[in-house]
């Protein structure tokens, strides 16, 4: 866990998913994670591979991200919103969704109300506020597949 725990009813709906037997199956999204903080990079990489999902790779800034995206045809990316070398989560996520079709989902400390907005025209799968839980992430991420 990173932080706080799981909104009850994200909790909820994580143990009806395990009751049906959802979450034990292997998962088919391929998930590419752009976040630019390195160990939170790879604490997620170890959380979704333990629960299944192929991570295709993890960038630290937009043009990174693009670059993986163009040759590891991810399903999913989950973006925090401020990356290195001054680039933005935001416009990274608009242009995967324009050039590549590829959905995100924002996990980021920065989820104003402007942001949220900003954000809302690359249609994203929701948003995660940091900090937060495993199964906060996880059951947005089963919602998306």
């Amino acid at each position: 866990m990173v932080g706080r725990p799981a909104a009850p009813e994200l909790e909820v709906g994580l143990r009806v998913l395990r009751c049906l037997g959802m979450l034990d199956r292997p998962m088919s999204l391929r998930v590419l994670i752009v976040e630019d903080e390195l160990i939170l990079a790879m604490d997620l990489e170890d959380v979704l591979t333990d629960a299944g999902y192929e991570v295709v790779g993890l960038a630290a800034d937009m043009h990174q991200a693009l670059r993986l995206a163009e040759a590891k045809r991810p399903d999913v990316a989950i973006m925090d919103v401020n990356l290195a070398r001054g680039t933005n989560g935001v416009e990274t996520a608009r242009r995967l969704r324009e050039h590549l079709d590829v959905p995100s989902l924002f996990v980021s400390g920065n989820l104003d109300p402007k942001t949220r907005a900003r954000a809302a025209d690359c249609r994203p799968l929701g948003f995660v506020p940091k900090p937060f839980s495993h199964n906060d992430l996880l059951a947005h991420l089963e919602l998306a597949g």
